[in-house]
C-alpha cells in the first residue's frame, strides 16, 4: 500500500497559501459601514420596520417540561400587538384560534370560548410560553424585541462577518448579532435579567423586503424551547381587522376570564 506524506516544507507552504487566501469581502449595503452603534440600530428599526403584516401557514415545534411535538399554524400578524393563531389538524381543519388586538384575548377550543384581557398567562393558554402580546407579534414579524437601555456598543466579529450590538443597562445586557447588508437581527441573547433568546434563520428575500423564515426562541427558566417555520405567507396586505377581535361563533358559550 502506498502512503502519501507531506513535508515539512510542504507543510510551511501549504500554511502560507492558506493564510493568503483572502476572505470574501463583506457586503455592507449602498451606505456602506455604520458609522457608530447608534447608526447600526437605525438599520436594524429600518430593515424590522419594512414588514408591516403577515399571514400565511406555519410549522411549530415545541420542546417543553409537558412534552414535545409538532403542529401546523395558520398566522395573521399586524403591529403593534394584534394576532390570530389556529391550530391546525392533521387535515387542516382549527382545532383552536387564540385572537387578541393586543388588549382583548379571545380562545376558542374545545367547544367553548374563553374571553378576556389579552395578558402573557392567558396567550400562554395557546403557546406554552408567557410573552405579552406585544412582543410575540414582533417576534412572529422577525423583529427581535430590545430592552430599555443606557448605553450601546458596536463591533465587528471577523468569524461570524456579523456587527455585534451590545445594549446595556446597569448590569443587564443584551447582545444582538446582526447580519449585512440586510441588517437583520440573526440573535438575541441576554443576561443580567430572565429573558428568552432569539436565533432568526433562513433570511429570505419576498416583495423586496428581507424576512427570517425560521425562528428560535428558548426560555431557559421554563425549559422550553419553540421554533417555528414559515412555509407559504402573505406579506405588507392589509389585514382583515375582524380576524383580530375576539367574538365567540354563535351558540358557543362563553367563560369570562379574570
Amino acid at each position: 500500500m502506498l502512503r502519501h506524506t507531506v513535508s515539512p516544507a510542504g507543510i510551511l507552504i501549504l500554511s502560507m497559501l492558506l493564510v493568503a487566501c483572502p476572505r470574501r469581502a463583506v457586503e455592507l449595503g449602498k451606505d456602506g459601514a455604520p458609522r457608530s452603534a447608534e447608526d447600526l440600530l437605525k438599520r436594524v428599526e429600518f430593515a424590522e420596520a419594512q414588514i408591516t403584516s403577515l399571514n400565511g401557514d406555519a410549522k411549530l415545534f415545541v420542546d417543553s417540561p409537558q412534552g414535545k411535538g409538532a403542529v401546523d399554524l395558520f398566522l395573521a400578524v399586524a403591529p403593534p400587538a394584534s394576532l390570530h393563531i389556529e391550530q391546525l389538524d392533521f387535515f387542516g381543519r382549527p382545532q383552536a384560534v387564540m385572537m387578541t388586538d393586543g388588549h382583548a384575548f379571545g380562545l376558542f377550543q374545545d367547544g367553548r370560548f374563553l374571553r378576556g384581557t389579552a395578558t402573557p398567562q392567558n396567550l400562554a393558554r395557546l403557546l406554552p410560553i408567557v410573552i405579552p402580546p406585544g412582543e410575540l407579534a414582533a417576534v412572529l414579524l422577525g423583529r427581535a424585541p430590545r430592552m430599555p437601555y443606557e448605553t450601546l456598543e458596536m463591533r465587528f466579529d471577523d468569524r461570524s462577518q456579523r456587527f455585534v450590538l451590545t445594549l446595556r443597562q446597569g448590569a443587564a445586557t443584551q447582545k444582538l448579532e446582526v447580519q449585512p447588508p440586510s441588517y437583520r437581527v440573526v440573535h438575541s441573547e441576554a443576561q443580567g435579567f430572565d429573558a428568552y433568546a432569539l436565533t432568526f434563520g433562513d433570511l429570505t428575500e419576498q416583495n423586496g423586503v428581507t424576512l427570517p423564515k425560521s425562528v428560535t426562541l428558548e426560555a431557559a427558566s421554563s425549559k422550553t424551547k419553540l421554533e417555528l417555520t414559515l412555509k407559504s405567507v402573505t406579506l405588507n396586505e392589509a389585514p382583515d381587522e375582524s380576524m383580530f377581535v375576539p367574538e365567540a361563533p354563535p351558540d358557543v358559550p362563553v367563560e369570562e376570564l379574570n
